[in-house]
């Protein structure tokens, strides 16, 4: 004699197998594995944090107010750019500071008539291993500065800020 609670057997055993299957395909395919290739993202990480950092060094307080960037590179004060530079490396939202052990090398380069010239304006003590970004700010110099003297300021300049970055 045949009756129906074979085919529901069957019904429910196919409808286990296929949510098994789905729950197998949900669980490895959200699984992350850092491979060799995936390496380079930390990389862009750190090229984004000096990026991010160059910028809010970069932008005034006030509406007609010179950034903080461009009064360190008029006034040639490399003390007061490396505090503040790391100081935007190092912070962490949400809990203070935090230490990065990041270390740089920053240039200058600028257009004089038709050479093009650098200024080294910070060295770092430690020689950058591997790994190392750059990043890069164009900075608006609207006064004379004893940093570049043969620079002519008969008109507003830019300068290009390279700033070599690594983790030590």
């Amino acid at each position: 004699m045949v009756n129906d609670d074979g085919q529901l057997y069957t019904i429910e055993g196919i409808a286990a197998a296929l949510m098994i299957v789905v729950t197998a395909y949900l669980v490895v395919s959200t699984t992350t594995v850092l491979t060799q290739q995936d390496v380079h993202i930390i990389d862009l990480q750190l090229q984004q944090l000096g990026n991010d950092a160059l910028a809010m060094m970069d932008t005034p307080n006030k509406y007609w107010d010179k950034s903080n960037l461009s009064i360190f590179i008029e006034g040639n004060k490399t003390n007061e750019f490396h505090n503040q530079f790391l100081a935007y490396l190092n912070a962490e939202s949400g809990s203070g500071m935090i230490t990065g052990n990041y270390e740089y090398n920053a240039t200058i380069y600028y257009q004089n008539s038709t050479e093009i010239n650098s200024y080294v304006f910070y060295e770092s003590q430690e020689y950058y291993r591997e790994n190392s970004v750059k990043v890069r700010r164009w900075v608006f110099l609207s006064d004379s500065s004893p940093l570049l003297p043969d620079l002519d300021f008969s008109v507003n300049r830019t300068v290009l800020l390279e700033v070599q970055l690594w983790r030590e």
